[in-house]
C-alpha cells in the first residue's frame, strides 16, 4: 500500500518532467492558415456597404456633385474589383507565410515569397521575440504573444500601432 501512494505521488511530477518545454514545441515550420484582425474586418465590411449603397438614395445629378460621376454603376464596379484584389492579396499572402523557428535560434520567414531571417526567443515575460538586431546587427525587433501552442496550432497575436492581429499557423506536414 506504501507503494502505491509513492507511485500516485510521483505520477504528477513524472508528467511533468516528460512535458515538452515552450521552446522545443515551437521549433518547426509553420504555415499561416488564418488570420483574425477585427479594425481590418471592420473597414472592409465599412468598404463592402459603402459599395453595395453609394448613390442608390441620391440622383445622378448629386451623384455628380458628391462624387464625380452620375454614372455610379461603373464607379461600383471599379470599387468592388479594388475590394476584391485586396480580398484576394490578403488570402494569398496568408497562404504563403510560414515561420520556421530553428533550434539554434534562427527563423526563416516567408511572406508571400520573400524570405527572411531573423533571430528568435523568449523575452522574460514569455513572448516570443523575433530580433533582427542580434541577427544581422541592425533591423528592429517584433514582439508577439503566444496565445495557444501545442503539436497541432500556434496562435500569435501581432499588435503594432494599437491594431492587433491574431494569425493561427498549422505544422508544415513533412
Amino acid at each position: 500500500m506504501k507503494k502505491k501512494k509513492i507511485i500516485i505521488l510521483f505520477i504528477p511530477v513524472l508528467l511533468f518532467a516528460c512535458q515538452r518545454s515552450k521552446k522545443d514545441m515551437l521549433v518547426r515550420n509553420w504555415h499561416a492558415v488564418q488570420l483574425f484582425n477585427p479594425d481590418l474586418d471592420d473597414m472592409l465590411q465599412k468598404q463592402q456597404q459603402f459599395i453595395d449603397t453609394v448613390g442608390k438614395s441620391t440622383s445622378a445629378a448629386a451623384n455628380d456633385t458628391l462624387y464625380g460621376f452620375h454614372n455610379m454603376d461603373s464607379i461600383k464596379i471599379v470599387l468592388q474589383k479594388q475590394l476584391d484584389s485586396f480580398k484576394q492579396i490578403q488570402q494569398q499572402t496568408l497562404e504563403n507565410t510560414y515561420f520556421n523557428f530553428k533550434k539554434n535560434g534562427q527563423a526563416i520567414l516567408t511572406f508571400g515569397g520573400y524570405t527572411d531571417t531573423t533571430k528568435w526567443y523568449f523575452d522574460d515575460e514569455g513572448a516570443l521575440m523575433l530580433d533582427e538586431l542580434k541577427e544581422k546587427g541592425a533591423g528592429t525587433s517584433f514582439k508577439m504573444i503566444v496565445q495557444h501552442l501545442s503539436d497541432t496550432a500556434l496562435k500569435l497575436k501581432f499588435v503594432e500601432k494599437d491594431v492587433s492581429s491574431v494569425v493561427t499557423f498549422h505544422p508544415v506536414k513533412n
